[in-house]
């Protein structure tokens, strides 16, 4: 993990996903961090309840195309009520001079 700030390890850290070498120079941040110290701590529980969820499951081929699709269609769709919106109100306030 190449980075300068160190706090914002503390999650990878208090799920073991950081390497070996991360995990003694994050170790010894924490020794002299209170703040990370109690974030550790904090992120126990998460740890805890995803070893109860049971084991990872794999997403299968396509998973990032299609979430990548699905945002796009919901990108898509907010635009579209967001300009219907405006026609709207443009059309409500817009009266004919007589």
């Amino acid at each position: 993990m190449q980075t300068t700030e160190p706090h914002i390890r503390v999650g990878a850290y208090a799920l073991g996903v950081l390497g070996s070498a991360d995990t003694f120079r994050f170790e010894e941040h924490l020794a002299d961090c209170p703040r990370c110290r109690l974030r550790a701590g904090e992120f126990a529980g998460v740890r805890d309840g995803l070893a109860e969820a049971g084991p990872p499951v794999d997403p299968g081929p396509g998973l990032a195309e299609r979430l990548t699709a699905a945002v796009a269609a919901g990108r898509r769709r907010a635009r579209v009520l967001a300009n219907k919106h405006t026609l709207q109100l443009s059309s409500e306030t817009v009266q004919p001079v007589r």
